[in-house]
């Protein structure tokens, strides 16, 4: 038997050595593939109980089938944690490997989350004021600019991620209103409503020295109404790009002392407009964790038309795009930029309610949240230099409900510089903000708890020299 092997291996040396020659560069390839990828048999999520399967999938930027590099698969998997916990549903999320097959280069994926609490019903005790350091500066606290009542949010009525909102309203602003969003009514098509109707009996008529000044009646009467309703929407083109579509009609009537203290505050002298308008949003978000971005880049671009020719009150356009980088210096040092710009297509004067530009929502330059740059162009650039101060887990016993057993903590300090310039060539002489290039500076911290709610402190210092100390805060609903 020796003999014949041995035989054979002189007899044919050629064939035996490429034999061996490809079972070592066959096996060396083979171990090379190993410690380079993995592909992805499938993926299980567990103790999602009332949120369904695919729409934890639908927030990962991979699925089975796909290849995973071993260098950045920590990164590639954290990444997705992050995208997972920045919805609002769970408080927890963990990304593991199981069922390694080194030899197939094949493993499954398994996510595990502790869902959030999902029903938040409240009494309303909100300020009527743009944000709360309007109401404390300006108002002294007045609890005559206070909203109240009863509201209830259900993040995940169904399962299916869809909301639905549900407010009634009393106080300095009466308000009833509904809202109801279902992300994923068709595949990845979704269907968003919303009806509302207001009433107030002092509003803000026109901008003076660049703060709104308010008007009401003598009697305390109401001075405006206010009716909407809409119909929404969007598709999921992948997990970080969306389009939406909406379809709102505007209702606003005013009292007769309104348009002639203010003739533009409607446009043209008028008490009432009614309008619809189409909406288009895209938003593209590649960002790590974009409940409070760590790294990556997104950007949003909106194009609205008001007015659509059933009614003649209104005949305006406009556009805006968002874009902001976040870069990771390391492992807790962040550096945040962001510019917008928002340009108006009518010629001729914009009504007032129509003309919000800079110090409006999130659009406004630090050092400068007591007032307002009304106009119908903006530019608005905002930086940011952030470190992770703190971020921790802390288990909860089992006296806690399952939703709060984890509670996640985030501290982050941070420095600010912005810049802003708004254009408003009508009302320039009583808004000396406006048309100039306003900068403002200064530090500031930023509390994350239970991956749902952010309260920021910051110190503003404007290009005036004027300093203040601003709050502000709330839930990712």
């Amino acid at each position: 038997m020796i003999y014949r092997v041995i035989s054979i291996l002189f007899s044919k040396p050629l064939g035996i050595l490429s034999s061996i020659l490809a079972l070592i560069f066959s096996g060396t390839l083979t171990l090379h593939a190993q410690t380079e990828y993995v592909v992805i048999q499938n993926i299980i999520t567990v103790n999602n109980i009332k949120t369904k399967e695919y729409v934890i999938l639908y927030e990962l930027d991979f699925k089975p089938g796909d290849t995973l590099y071993l260098d950045n698969l920590s990164t590639r998997l954290h990444t997705n944690e992050r995208r997972i916990k920045s919805i609002g549903l769970f408080n927890h999320a963990v990304i593991n490997i199981k069922n390694w097959n080194t030899d197939l280069g094949t493993c499954d994926i398994e996510i595990y989350v502790i869902e959030n609490w999902f029903i938040y019903p409240y009494f309303i005790f909100e300020l009527a004021d743009r944000n709360f350091n309007v109401w404390r500066r300006e108002f002294n606290y007045s609890l005559k600019r206070v909203n109240y009542g009863v509201a209830g949010n259900h993040i995940n009525l169904s399962g299916n991620k869809d909301k639905l909102k549900l407010k009634f309203q009393g106080g300095y602003l009466k308000k009833l209103e509904a809202y109801y969003d279902y992300p994923y009514l068709w595949g990845n098509w979704g269907l968003s409503a919303n009806v509302l109707y207001a009433e107030s009996r002092e509003i803000p008529y026109i901008s003076l020295g660049n703060k709104p000044i308010f008007l009401k009646n003598d009697n305390d009467t109401k001075i405006q109404f206010l009716y909407k309703g809409s119909l929404g929407l969007s598709q999921r083109i992948n997990p970080h790009m969306v389009q939406q579509f909406r379809l709102e009609y505007n209702g606003f009537q005013v009292d007769s002392l309104v348009s002639k203290s203010n003739p533009m505050y409607l446009g043209q002298g008028k008490n009432a407009i009614n309008y619809f308008y189409i909406d288009y949003i895209l938003r593209y978000d590649q960002t790590v964790y974009p409940l409070y971005p760590l790294k990556g880049y997104r950007f949003e671009f909106n194009a609205r038309k008001e007015g659509l020719g059933i009614f003649k009150d209104v005949n305006n356009a406009w556009i805006s795009l968002n874009l902001e980088q976040h870069f990771r210096l390391n492992h807790d040092l962040i550096f945040s930029a962001r510019i917008k710009f928002k340009t108006h297509f009518q010629p001729d004067p914009i009504a007032y309610v129509l003309s919000n530009a800079i110090g409006y929502k999130n659009d406004f330059i630090t050092g400068y949240q007591l007032y307002v740059m009304d106009g119908k162009h903006f530019m608005l650039t905002k930086h940011a230099l952030r470190y992770r101060i703190f971020e921790k887990d802390f288990r909860f016993k089992s006296f806690m409900p399952n939703q709060f057993k984890v509670f996640n903590i985030q501290l982050f300090g941070r420095l600010n510089f912005d810049a802003g310039y708004s254009f408003d060539p009508e009302n320039k002489a009583n808004n000396p903000l406006s048309n100039h290039i306003q900068v403002g500076y200064g530090p500031g911290f930023d509390l994350i708890l239970y991956n749902n709610f952010i309260a920021s402190l910051e110190l503003g210092i404007t290009r005036q020299k004027e300093a203040g100390i601003f709050f502000s805060g709330g839930f990712n609903f």
